[in-house]
């Protein structure tokens, strides 16, 4: 079983991923950084309590809104800000950019663009470690909540279930697509989400995506079924995305209702010198990146 991973580790990662996209974000309002960034805000516990359920050797495959997964599965701060930031020193090589990211001395695999998309490659992944590599690894993969309407999802999630791969799928359910609600891709019951992974008779569990604790509890149990059973799990994490979709994307949501969400904010009870500290670090490593 995983060790278990004292809350205030779980903190001061999420902690850390709140600093270094904040940071991005001012240099992106400034134009210091013309970047198509999409940032993590409100949803860090996700990332950091499945990432710590996992070993060094397990993999992970991430979409469009990645940095915190870069982050949360140990890829160097140094060399992941410098290749957002376009520099040689990046991870990279500063030419991938945010959403073509791989780092795989900490198996991060792969980051995908296009919705829906990392599903198959995650699944493909999955299928060379238990065929090929032959190890009890397991990949874990996030997605959004939309991604399950998208056809590549089914095709990656069907395969993951007949080939019996070791595959977690994480869906990072925030009820929105860009600026798009639910009801124009997920109409038919308040968990869809679970119940298309389970059609494909892929063992299913939901959680509070916004409690780092019982999201870690959570993975743990569904990375110990993957790796036992060697099949694939689906874990579903409600959760809220407290800002835009993108850069050059506004937000449809009023203050009003961003403030609603904000109280459930996985961040919201963190005393200020503890945040103060981590983004005064951030902000030094960001500027000596930049010299």
């Amino acid at each position: 079983m995983t060790t278990l991973v004292h809350s205030s580790t779980l903190i001061e990662q999420m902690l850390l991923i709140r600093a270094v996209e904040t940071r991005l974000q001012e240099m992106c309002n400034s134009g210091e950084l013309g970047a198509d960034l999409h940032m993590n805000t409100g949803q860090e516990a996700i990332a950091v309590g499945v990432c710590s359920a996992l070993r060094e050797t397990d993999y992970v495959v991430s979409h469009h809104r990645t940095i915190a997964h870069a982050i949360a599965k140990g890829v160097p701060l140094d060399g992941l800000v410098a290749e957002l930031l376009g520099k040689p020193s990046g991870i990279c090589g500063g030419l991938a950019g945010e959403m073509h990211l791989s780092w795989m001395p900490s198996r991060f695999a792969f980051s995908w663009q296009l919705v829906g998309t990392c599903v198959p490659v995650a699944a493909g992944i999955a299928w060379a470690v238990k065929n090929y590599l032959k190890t009890d690894d397991v990949v874990v993969v996030f997605h959004g909540d939309a991604a399950t309407a998208n056809g590549q999802w089914h095709e990656g999630a069907n395969l993951a279930a007949v080939q019996r791969l070791p595959l977690l799928l994480v869906c990072e359910n925030n009820a929105l697509a860009g600026n798009v609600t639910p009801e124009h891709y997920s109409p038919f019951a308040p968990y869809m989400q679970s119940a298309r992974a389970a059609g494909y008779a892929i063992h299913p569990d939901r959680v509070d995506g916004n409690d780092v604790k019982a999201v870690f509890q959570a993975a743990s149990r569904a990375v110990e079924y993957v790796r036992t059973n060697q099949r694939p799990a689906f874990l579903e994490c409600h959760t809220t995305r407290l800002g835009r979709h993108k850069q050059g994307q506004g937000d449809l949501r009023s203050k009003e209702e961003i403030g609603e969400l904000a109280k459930r904010d996985p961040l919201r009870d963190v005393r200020p010198e503890e945040r103060e500290s981590i983004e005064a670090q951030v902000k030094a490593i960001i500027e000596r990146i930049q010299e």
